[in-house]
């Protein structure tokens, strides 16, 4: 008989948001969002670049990479964590907001206000735990 396995997820992976100089904030990709869209960002992993702010709402870094549109939605919560397929960044929101349609790819677990105080140019860094 099966084990059923309770600690842990393959659907969830812990992964660590981290602004250089400043802190971290621990989140998770969540595979079910968009499951070719999460593989093909855990296969580059560590992404790095500086921090670009759009409005009051929303922080991203672009990734330079090339993944399509998948399970897009356009209603975000404050801590979703989205691809933007039109300039392939990954997007943390800060506010809850209706946006273009993104993919959603995870959640910011904890430290939020650490991105939240982020100026443009911060580097940011997406790597796993």
């Amino acid at each position: 008989m099966d084990k059923i396995q309770t600690a842990g997820s393959v659907s969830r992976i812990p992964m660590i948001i981290q602004i250089v100089d400043k802190g971290i904030a621990p989140c998770e990709l969540i595979r079910h969002l968009s499951p070719l869209c999460v593989r093909t960002i855990l296969n580059y992993l560590p992404l790095q670049d500086r921090i670009h702010k759009f409005s009051e709402s929303i922080i991203y870094i672009e990734t330079r990479l090339a993944i399509g549109a998948e399970k897009q939605k356009t209603q975000f919560k404050r801590g979703d964590i989205a691809y933007m397929t039109s300039n392939s960044s990954i997007c943390i929101f800060t506010k809850d907001s209706v946006m273009t349609p993104m993919n959603p790819i995870g959640i910011v677990k904890s430290n939020l206000e650490i991105i939240e105080s982020t100026q443009s140019g911060d580097i940011m860094i997406l790597k796993k735990m």
